[in-house]
Protein backbone atom coordinates (compact mmCIF):
# COMPACT_ATOMS: atom_id res chain seq x y z
CA UNK A 1 0.00 0.00 0.00
CA UNK A 2 2.94 2.16 0.47
CA UNK A 3 4.29 1.92 -3.02
CA UNK A 4 0.78 2.97 -4.09
CA UNK A 5 0.43 6.06 -2.32
CA UNK A 6 4.45 6.59 -3.26
CA UNK A 7 3.00 6.47 -6.78
CA UNK A 8 0.20 8.59 -6.32
CA UNK A 9 2.40 11.31 -4.13
CA UNK A 10 4.70 11.27 -7.15
CA UNK A 11 2.58 12.24 -9.98
CA UNK A 12 1.21 14.80 -7.69
CA UNK A 13 4.70 16.30 -7.02
CA UNK A 14 5.21 16.69 -11.20
CA UNK A 15 7.83 13.71 -11.02
CA UNK A 16 6.13 11.97 -13.82
CA UNK A 17 9.16 12.72 -16.28
CA UNK A 18 11.80 11.58 -13.45
CA UNK A 19 14.14 9.54 -15.27
CA UNK A 20 13.89 6.22 -13.06
CA UNK A 21 10.50 6.58 -13.83
CA UNK A 22 10.87 6.62 -17.50
CA UNK A 23 13.38 3.63 -17.43
CA UNK A 24 11.38 1.42 -15.47
CA UNK A 25 8.28 1.98 -17.14
CA UNK A 26 9.49 2.54 -21.04
CA UNK A 27 7.32 -0.79 -22.24
CA UNK A 28 4.33 0.93 -20.84
CA UNK A 29 5.20 4.07 -22.97
CA UNK A 30 6.49 3.04 -25.98
CA UNK A 31 3.23 1.01 -26.51
CA UNK A 32 0.92 4.21 -25.16
CA UNK A 33 2.98 6.03 -28.27
CA UNK A 34 1.86 3.54 -30.36
CA UNK A 35 -1.53 3.12 -29.99
CA UNK A 36 -1.73 7.14 -30.41
CA UNK A 37 0.18 6.73 -33.30
CA UNK A 38 -1.93 3.90 -34.49
CA UNK A 39 -5.25 5.98 -33.82
CA UNK A 40 -3.89 8.82 -35.35
CA UNK A 41 -3.15 6.83 -38.26
CA UNK A 42 -6.42 5.14 -38.37
CA UNK A 43 -8.27 8.52 -38.12
CA UNK A 44 -6.44 10.09 -40.83
CA UNK A 45 -7.14 6.87 -42.98
CA UNK A 46 -11.17 7.04 -42.29
CA UNK A 47 -11.30 10.70 -42.94
CA UNK A 48 -9.58 10.46 -46.22
CA UNK A 49 -12.09 7.51 -47.45
CA UNK A 50 -14.81 9.49 -46.15
CA UNK A 51 -13.74 12.60 -48.34
CA UNK A 52 -13.81 9.93 -51.48
CA UNK A 53 -16.76 8.40 -50.68
CA UNK A 54 -18.58 11.93 -50.58
CA UNK A 55 -17.17 12.97 -53.86
CA UNK A 56 -18.19 10.00 -55.32
CA UNK A 57 -21.43 10.46 -54.44
CA UNK A 58 -21.26 13.62 -56.03
CA UNK A 59 -20.23 12.04 -59.63
CA UNK A 60 -22.80 9.82 -59.34
CA UNK A 61 -25.70 12.24 -59.00
CA UNK A 62 -24.35 14.34 -61.87
CA UNK A 63 -23.89 11.23 -63.90
CA UNK A 64 -27.60 10.14 -63.33
CA UNK A 65 -28.48 13.76 -64.01
CA UNK A 66 -26.76 13.86 -67.56
CA UNK A 67 -28.00 10.10 -68.41
CA UNK A 68 -31.52 11.48 -67.45
CA UNK A 69 -31.25 14.33 -69.91
CA UNK A 70 -29.63 11.75 -72.51
CA UNK A 71 -32.34 9.73 -72.33
CA UNK A 72 -34.88 12.40 -72.49
CA UNK A 73 -33.39 13.61 -75.59
CA UNK A 74 -33.19 10.19 -77.25
CA UNK A 75 -36.88 9.69 -76.69
CA UNK A 76 -37.81 13.29 -78.12
CA UNK A 77 -35.35 12.62 -81.28
CA UNK A 78 -36.85 9.08 -81.76
CA UNK A 79 -40.60 10.43 -81.57
CA UNK A 80 -41.96 10.19 -85.77
CA UNK A 81 -42.66 14.18 -85.51
CA UNK A 82 -39.13 15.22 -84.65
CA UNK A 83 -37.93 12.80 -87.20
CA UNK A 84 -40.23 13.58 -90.37
CA UNK A 85 -39.76 17.86 -89.58
CA UNK A 86 -35.69 16.70 -89.85
CA UNK A 87 -36.20 14.79 -92.66
CA UNK A 88 -38.54 17.23 -94.53
CA UNK A 89 -35.65 19.56 -94.13
CA UNK A 90 -33.13 17.13 -95.91
CA UNK A 91 -35.75 17.67 -98.91
CA UNK A 92 -37.29 14.01 -98.42
CA UNK A 93 -41.34 13.24 -97.93
CA UNK A 94 -42.93 10.35 -96.39
CA UNK A 95 -44.38 7.93 -98.63
CA UNK A 96 -47.92 7.85 -99.44
CA UNK A 97 -47.86 4.28 -100.85
CA UNK A 98 -47.14 1.02 -98.68
CA UNK A 99 -44.05 -0.66 -98.82
CA UNK A 100 -44.30 -4.21 -100.76
CA UNK A 101 -42.67 -7.32 -100.13
CA UNK A 102 -40.61 -8.96 -102.14
CA UNK A 103 -40.17 -12.91 -101.80
CA UNK A 104 -37.37 -14.53 -102.82
CA UNK A 105 -37.54 -18.03 -103.61
CA UNK A 106 -34.55 -20.47 -103.30
CA UNK A 107 -33.88 -23.22 -106.13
Amino acid sequence: MKKNSQNIGSLVKGKLFDANILIDNYKVIIFVVFLALVTILSSHAMDTKVYKISRLQKDVRELKSEFVSVRTQLMNNRMGSKLQEKVKKMGLEASTTPPQIIIVEKE
